[in-house]
């Protein structure tokens, strides 16, 4: 049920959509906070709220240890997606060591390595062990998992997987996809309005209803992507990203099926349930007249001909007038497409301007 509130709540969220820094959106979330009324319809929002502060603060004291040089907890992305590795230490790390040219073990901090399917890399993060009965340790793995794209656990079997669902849920983030997703971008202009890319359906609402919600909150300009099914309550849960979910690949010792999650027990082609898992596709820019390049460019799934002109400078997102396709997505070779074309693994685009 979509949260009621007061037209001032509102407007102080988005400006926590709009601080930079999480010392900024700290700021901003206790701003918001003030605003809010106290009832059993915003008690789920409120404790959201409070939470999402604390990570905050605790992302602020990685980035001071950072600039003054102590380690931190936190892991900077690489590659084509981040992946934390969860299970027993006797179980993830000879995994990890297999399939990474990282040898070392996790003591007291996360270990980085990179896995590759085919031309992208893909960033393995192994924590030390997950010490349950621990706040501090809890909340360090919690603050790393709700910053990853994606989970791969290592367990013996069902029940042990089990166990680690759990333990996420209760930290109110969700494994596998929800059935649908909201992507909302915000326009620096306010001339374009609020335009809806619908590659998916919605449910008990129409394109007319989601403006007005999301005009209410004093959005102007923005370009919704819709994935899936969608209601309007897909719609607030986009705008304060109260629940996470994380695509997941199970390894298990034991076979055993789950609904949405992709369980293994031989790691051969582990690297590509991977990919697959973080639901990307690779994207090859090319001039007129030349070769593709040989680097793709990697994009979420559902992304736009738009989305590409916007990655590689904002002079070609600016002045986009019009894209020639290769691939799975083009009618035939070399296709003209408009803005709005959605794209597939290994398309070719080629971008023209103005």
């Amino acid at each position: 049920m979509v949260t009621n509130l007061p037209a001032e709540a509102k407007a102080k969220w988005l400006k926590v959509m709009d601080a930079k820094t999480p010392e900024e959106k700290i700021k901003a979330i206790q701003d918001f906070l003030s605003s809010v009324p106290k009832h059993k319809g915003t008690e789920n929002l409120v404790y959201w709220a409070r939470r999402r502060l604390a990570e905050l603060r605790e992302e602020s004291e990685r980035q001071r240890k950072k600039k003054s040089g102590s380690f931190s907890f936190f892991v900077e992305k690489e590659g084509a997606g981040q992946i934390i590795v969860l299970g027993r230490e006797e179980l993830k790390n000879p995994l990890v060591r297999k399939i990474t040219n990282v040898k070392q073990d996790p003591k007291d901090f996360p270990i980085p390595a990179m896995t590759y399917y085919e031309d992208v890399g893909i960033q393995l993060v192994n924590p030390p062990p997950v010490i349950l009965d621990s706040k501090l340790i809890v909340s360090k793995i919690i603050g790393l998992i709700r910053n990853t794209d994606g989970l791969l656990f290592v367990v013996e079997d069902k029940n042990e997987f089990l166990k680690f669902k759990e333990f996420l849920e209760s930290n109110n983030i969700l494994l596998g996809k929800p059935k649908g997703k909201v992507i909302i971008e915000k326009l620096r202009s306010g001339k374009e309005g609020i335009r809806i890319i619908l590659l998916g359906k919605l449910v008990n609402t129409d394109e007319n209803e989601i403006r007005k919600y999301l005009q209410d909150f004093g959005l102007k300009s923005a370009i919704v992507k819709i994935i899936g099914e969608v209601s309007l309550d897909d719609v607030e849960k986009s705008i304060f990203e109260t629940v996470s979910y994380k695509p997941a690949v199970v390894v298990s010792l034991n076979p055993f099926d789950y609904p949405g999650i992709p369980v293994i027990t031989k790691i051969d082609n582990l690297p590509k349930y991977l990919f697959d898992s973080l639901d990307i596709i690779r994207v090859y820019t090319k001039e007129p007249g030349e070769e593709p390049s040989k680097d793709p460019l990697i994009l979420k799934r559902g992304s736009t001909v738009l989305d590409v002109a916007k990655k590689l400078h904002s002079s070609l997102y600016e002045n986009f007038k019009y894209a020639r396709i290769w691939g799975k997505s083009a009618k035939f070779p070399g296709q003209k497409v408009g803005e709005d074309h959605v794209l597939e693994d290994k398309d070719i685009v080629e971008i023209h301007t103005k």
